[in-house]
């Protein structure tokens, strides 16, 4: 089963990549084509046709590195108030960020243009990241209260007693301890931010279109007319790519902390 899932979910990156690297004729040709002379014809032309999609990558970079930021510092405290605060019913309010977490983008997206038109926050990046931010925040502190419920409350004590303060005990004892929960965190709202399409679509116009918006614009033929899926193919292969490593690399550091915590354990 598990084979089946990830051939499902391979095959559809591989025909991505691929298509990018074909001639035009034989992207669509009716016997799929395997062997070709891979050409960088569509890029080229993707840079010239569509620089705007450059931008919206940048646009896309920028907003998802500023929605990790404050997802975290966000979260990061208010699940340490929830792990180790219960006295002051701060755990009352899991309910709300649960009821957050399950509303519709649609549903608040819509209300949401009018209030960012009055304050001034339509198209610009930092009215993306505080919408990202609030969607993200209630998982991710979900995610980070799990991990410090199980970092033992004896270690935190012990640092008590050494005349560490409750803020020292967070940043030096807490915080490393946590530290593959806090790469969780990143690649879920990474992997969010970077792919939204409805809240980019309903808060940008122009300057600060991110990459899917400018995407679902190649693909139906604005401003040029109709679609050219040489370079729609190799603008999804640049999408995918960024994302990918990121992933790839938190991963790893993941992992790599993660053992290194048994060890010393």
């Amino acid at each position: 089963m598990l084979g089946i899932a990830v051939f499902v979910s391979v095959v559809p990156i591989l025909v991505v990549a691929l298509s990018a690297l074909k001639p035009d004729r034989d992207i669509f040709s009716y016997r799929p084509i395997l062997l070709f002379w891979p050409t960088l014809a569509n890029f080229f032309s993707l840079g010239e046709r569509w620089s705007k999609f450059m931008l919206g990558l940048a646009n896309s970079a920028a907003v998802t590195g500023g929605s990790i930021l404050l997802v975290l510092a966000v979260s990061l405290p208010a699940a340490y108030a929830f792990s180790r605060l219960p006295q002051f019913g701060v755990r009352r309010s899991s309910a709300v960020l649960l009821a957050l977490k399950m509303l519709p983008p649609l549903v608040v997206t819509v209300p949401l243009f009018p209030i960012f038109s009055s304050v001034g926050l339509d198209d610009s990046r930092l009215g993306l990241v505080l919408v990202y931010a609030a969607f993200e925040v209630s998982l991710a502190v979900m995610i980070l209260e799990t991990f410090i419920d199980n970092v033992p409350l004896e270690i935190e004590e012990a640092s008590f007693l050494d005349g560490c303060s409750r803020f020292q005990a967070f940043r030096r004892i807490i915080l490393p301890l946590i530290w593959p929960g806090i790469l969780t965190v990143a690649i879920f709202v990474a992997v969010f931010a970077w792919n939204d399409y409805m809240f980019g679509l309903v808060l940008t116009t122009t300057r600060t279109a991110t990459a899917p918006v400018v995407l679902a614009d190649m693909l139906s033929g604005i401003g040029e007319g109709t679609a050219n899926w040489g370079e729609v193919f190799a603008a999804a292969t640049l999408q995918m790519v960024p994302v990918l490593i990121f992933v790839w690399i938190v991963q790893k550091q993941m992992f790599f902390g993660a053992m290194l915590g048994a060890t010393k354990g």
